[in-house]
């Protein structure tokens, strides 16, 4: 189980210090709001670059994010019934419905983020608008958000794994 907990220590380690600096988005994200605010309201010029900069910043920030989110639980869970298991049962149905939905979900969506990013990279694609800004660093956060978020679910899965494992020795429940 050493093992276990150093895996699971490394990739919690960097999926929390990742998170923590990729958080730091927000501020940018607050920059160019505040830059547009006072040049549209004070100096009456608008820009054509700062929607789109909006946008793209925060769903780099979205999906950069969600692995600290998974990791921290920050994201919205229904455990009435669940909470009425045992704990080896709660264990189980984790491991069960990552195996069902997670691992799925991000096998799938992982390699095709990559295909999404190379077609953006390599053909030069630009928004719509007419800043016209390249698209490819955006789906390059997409694919890396992706991996951090499979990786972490690899540390999930791990835990959860090792709480069965822990509880099912000791013959009695352990606390999940």
């Amino acid at each position: 189980m050493k093992v276990i907990d150093a895996i699971c220590g490394v990739i919690d380690k960097v999926n929390d210090i990742l998170g923590k600096v990729f958080s730091l988005l927000v501020l940018g994200i607050l920059g160019v709001i505040l830059c547009e605010v006072v040049l549209r309201r004070i100096f009456n010029s608008p820009q054509i670059w700062t929607q789109d900069l909006i946008v793209m910043l925060f769903a780099s920030y979205i999906i950069l994010i969600c692995a600290f989110g998974f990791q921290k639980k920050a994201f919205v869970a229904v455990d009435v019934v669940y909470a009425m298991f045992p704990v080896r049962v709660q264990h189980i149905l984790h491991i069960v419905t990552y195996a069902i939905f997670l691992v799925p979900f991000l096998m799938g969506l992982v390699p095709a983020s990559w295909t999404f990013f190379l077609n953006a990279y390599t053909t030069g694609e630009q928004t719509y608008s007419v800043w016209a800004a390249p698209t490819w660093p955006v789906k390059l956060c997409l694919f890396v958000g992706l991996v951090l978020l499979a990786i972490q679910a690899v540390s999930e899965i791990l835990k959860h794994v090792e709480g069965l494992v822990t509880a099912s020795a000791n013959g009695k429940e352990a606390q999940g």
